[in-house]
């Protein structure tokens, strides 16, 4: 019924195309791909474990077809369907067919530009912002199409998140102090109510922008989550966190350099109404300003920057997170005889979908100290303090010699259960090198390399005083052109974490309930090696082999690898 539903609605949607389509009205556009893992089991793990299945092969095809229908000049309209198949589903059984996305939008008045239905939305990384997850910065080339594949399927675009609602936005120009002003509102719906104890929730957001002076920018942003009283007809209670920011930008070219000044500051409410014996969450606030500083032909850049997030900050829109750990994977999700769910590894967090999330939390969701413990919800994690400077130097040339370094130390601001605070501190390098250029070679010789060294600390005796943890990340990428479009790829990832750490544990209402015990003595190795042919910008074929080793030394008898061949192919049209 649903299928004959969907089919029915993108049918009377097409009605027009043969008539719009013969005024150049319409444009089709849209994408496909193919994924094929098949993956092997082995280690020390094995040899107790004797239900988990030795090999498996996981894979899917999908194909999505949109337009944009332009009515008239004001107007626009787009449209996506997906048609996609598990590998596993034979003559049709697995065949899922649904409308992907749909928007209009356009101008009234000349001025007013409107847009409803799906949204990706934006503002500030304290309101509404999308931070990277773990293991994102400076990946291989090799695993880029993976990441492509993730961003296209989630919608975070740049740093966004998919929301429905409507927005609009006009400008004005002026002609004395201020150049030009803009303003822009949102409302989406974040949450469906249950029609019984689970209310509608909405976001709603404003920004303000005002530029003066050709070069000093001035910003408002607000964003209030709510609950909608009476949707829900057996709960009275209602969530709101609203989110005011201030921030401001001034440009100033000095000699041969360009200076950019950046300040960013604001505060948080949030409260539970309509509950028995709620508690009360004080009013947050947080305060981010630094400078950037780049000489004119971009040959070297130097930032630095403050940033104190005060522990009571919240901001649903900013620090909800990617990655989610409660997911299962698509592959082994269970493993020591299907008795416990398998942990995330490296090789997931760059290419299984599974783990990545499309919605907005209220509550501190829970991360992987071993990956990230400094900054897990981006800028907008609450109970820090501390600075920040990035170093960036590259040739004139830039496909020949670009290097980086960036050093960070951050504390808390409170205590979690003893008044001893932790301490944090994040050095990292990386460095990419065109090989060819050196020689003016007319094929690819690229190398990346990247290193990562996250301490944290905590002073004390024993008990939960004590925190010592320290992760280690290495990333190696090697790419070579056999052929024009045809490149071979080699690529190493090392994370090595070693230490003790406490999670906090968190109620409804995000409260800190009780610390869960964290240890790690943990080595992975992720390789890979494979190549890429590249149709064209937009579509490319992989053809990869990993080799994920995860060897926990408190779990030695759980050591276990996956071997896995991978087909990768993906298409923009």
């Amino acid at each position: 019924m649903k299928a004959i539903f969907t089919y029915s609605i993108l049918g009377f949607l097409c009605l027009p195309l043969g008539v719009l389509a013969q005024d150049k009205k319409v444009d089709f556009f849209g994408s496909g791909r193919f994924s094929l893992n098949n993956s092997n089991l082995s280690g020390k793990l094995i040899e107790t474990d004797t239900t988990t299945a030795r090999k498996q092969m996981t894979g899917y095809s999908l194909f999505d077809l949109g337009f944009h229908i332009r009515p008239n000049e004001e107007t626009e309209i787009k449209a996506i369907t997906r048609v996609s198949n598990d590998i596993n589903g034979f003559w049709g059984a697995g065949i899922t067919f649904y409308l992907r996305e749909l928007y209009l939008r356009g101008l009234m008045f000349k001025r007013i530009r409107y847009q409803v239905g799906d949204l990706n939305t934006k503002m500030t990384p304290y309101t509404l912002y999308n931070p990277e997850g773990e293991l994102y910065k400076n990946n291989p080339l090799a695993f880029n199409t993976f990441t492509e594949v993730i961003n296209y399927d989630k919608f975070y675009g740049t740093n966004s998140w998919r929301q429905q609602g409507a927005t609009a936005d006009m400008g004005f120009d002026f002609d004395k102090l201020i150049d030009h002003l803009h303003v822009k509102g949102l409302i989406t719906k974040n949450r469906q109510t249950d029609y019984f104890s689970t209310p509608d929730r909405l976001l709603a957001g404003a920004t303000v922008e005002a530029k003066a002076f050709k070069q000093l920018t001035l910003s408002y942003n607000l964003t209030s989550v709510f609950d909608v009283k009476q949707s829900a007809m057996f709960s009275d209670a209602q969530f709101k966190n609203k989110v005011h920011s201030f921030g401001a930008s001034e440009k100033i070219a000095l000699a041969g350099l360009d200076l950019n000044l950046l300040a960013e500051f604001g505060k948080s409410t949030a409260s539970y109404e309509g509950v028995a014996n709620v508690p009360t969450i004080p009013d947050g606030s947080f305060l981010d300003a630094g400078f950037a500083l780049n000489n004119k032909l971009n040959t070297w850049q130097i930032s630095a920057s403050y940033r104190s997030v005060e522990t009571s900050f919240r901001s649903m829109g900013a620090q909800s997170r990617r990655v989610d750990y409660s997911n299962l994977s698509t592959e082994y999700p269970y493993y020591t005889n299907r008795e416990s769910q398998r942990p995330v590894t490296i090789l997931e967090v760059l290419t299984d979908e599974a783990y990545y999330n499309m919605f907005l939390s209220p509550g501190l969701k829970n991360y992987n100290p071993a990956y990230e413990n400094m900054l897990p919800y981006g800028k907008a994690t609450p109970n820090r303090q501390g600075g920040e400077v990035k170093l960036g130097w590259n040739t004139s040339n830039k496909q020949l010699l670009k290097l980086g370094a960036d050093a960070a130390v951050y504390n808390e601001i409170t205590g979690q259960g003893t008044t001893n605070l932790r301490s944090f501190t994040n050095i990292e390098f990386y460095a990419d090198l065109g090989l060819n250029e050196l020689y003016k070679g007319k094929k690819k010789l690229h190398v990346g390399a990247y290193m990562r060294n996250q301490n944290t600390q905590r002073s004390g005796n024993e008990g939960i005083d004590k925190i010592s943890l320290k992760s280690t990340q290495v990333k190696l990428g090697v790419e070579y052109e056999i052929i024009p479009k045809l490149e071979f790829q080699v690529a190493a990832i090392l994370l090595q974490a070693s230490g003790n750490e406490y999670i906090a544990e968190r109620n409804g209402y995000n409260e800190i309930t009780f610390y869960n015990a964290f240890k790690a003595d943990l080595n992975e190795t992720l390789l890979l090696g494979g190549i890429n042919y590249q149709f064209s910008k937009n579509n490319c074929l992989k053809l990869q082999f990993h080799q994920m080793n995860w060897d926990n030394q408190l779990l030695p008898n759980n050591q276990y690898k996956i071997n896995r061949f991978a087909v990768l192919y993906n298409l923009f049209f």
